[in-house]
């Protein structure tokens, strides 16, 4: 089945949001991927690429004066998340709509609530493979931080009622339980767990990997989604969910994650479907790794690292998007 035209053509859509959690340079990703070689990643594999940029949000910095009540309890900056989302959700729809494989770059992961909304518009059978170190299944009540990207996909899933949280009023549920797959997963919330447990996800912790092997979890979750083969498939993929070890730059590190070949073939073995249509790549903080390399060169060390996670992230997606070993 063909869910793309042709000349294939990837859209890259900078969804520079960093308000669903608490730190500084989430924002700074889509530009860091770029500079380090994004495009030409995508054009050596015969893909076109159409770039037009970052979308223009008007956000604030970090307050906690932009704090928003909510019916029965606290979500941080969600008139403003909500409102970005919004538009992040109209400029993807209108890319799945031509035809394009539109790749988001967030950001942090309350971006997926925008862009997964906007693939439904154009697929509304998609099916989601979600790769995160965590659940990302918190609602407003259960949330210990008030952080929206611990709350996306509850959020897709109906969890959390729009009309409650401002800025929300346009997100209906937009997923069924045996369309989405979790993968990777290690940190988990108390009251998160009972909401994930009584979700209907199937959901694949590291126990599970380290159990079966990345090959048979890709096999059980793909069959688990889409199990005639006849739908199109999102990818969600957290950086957070690779072990720190391989993708330090990230605000919300667990250790136990996935290791380099691991993260590879969940979107190599994407990419053979044919049905991959979208992705998000989320959670990379160039930032984070500015203090610990500058000690590392005072120390006589000869090289930055701070590069490596969003190398990383760049060689994830040329996976997804079909490079090969041989």
């Amino acid at each position: 089945m063909k869910y793309l035209s042709d000349p294939r053509t990837v859209a890259v859509v900078g969804a520079p949001l960093a308000l669903g959690q608490d730190l500084a340079g989430v924002e700074d990703a889509p530009t860091a991927l770029r500079d380090v070689g994004l495009a030409q990643a995508i054009l050596e594999l015969g893909w076109q690429v159409n770039d037009a940029g970052d979308l223009p949000f008007d956000l604030p910095h970090h307050r906690e004066s932009d704090i928003g009540q909510v019916t029965l309890g606290k979500v941080k900056y969600a008139h403003e998340v909500g409102t970005a989302c919004h538009l992040l959700s109209e400029r993807v729809a209108r890319v799945a709509s031509e035809g394009k494989f539109c790749l988001t770059l967030g950001g942090d992961h309350s971006i997926a609530m925008g862009s997964i909304s906007g693939v439904v518009k154009t697929r509304p059978d998609v099916s989601v493979v979600w790769v995160d170190a965590h659940g990302d299944f918190n609602t407003p009540e259960s949330s210990p931080s008030g952080h929206l990207h611990g709350m996306p996909l509850a959020a897709l899933m109906g969890k959390i009622n729009p009309g409650s949280m401002p800025g929300f009023d346009w997100l209906t549920q937009l997923l069924k339980p045996d369309h989405v797959t979790l993968i990777g997963v290690r940190s988990i919330d108390p009251e998160e767990r009972v909401l994930l447990r009584e979700s209907g996800i199937k959901v694949f912790t590291m126990m599970e990997v380290d159990r079966y092997g990345i090959g048979r979890v890709m096999e059980m979750a793909l069959h688990a989604i889409n199990p005639d083969g006849n739908r199109p498939i999102h990818l969600s993929l957290d950086i957070d969910a690779l072990d720190p070890y391989i993708a330090p730059n990230t605000g919300t590190k667990a250790r136990g994650g996935l290791n380099y070949r691991e993260a590879h073939y969940i979107c190599e073995a994407l990419a053979e479907t044919g049905a991959l249509v979208s992705m998000d790549l989320v959670e990379i903080n160039p930032r984070l790794g500015y203090l610990e390399d500058r000690h590392n060169l005072a120390q006589g060390g000869t090289t930055l690292q701070e590069d490596a996670t969003v190398e990383m992230g760049i060689e994830l997606v040329a996976s997804a998007l079909g490079k090969r070993i041989l």
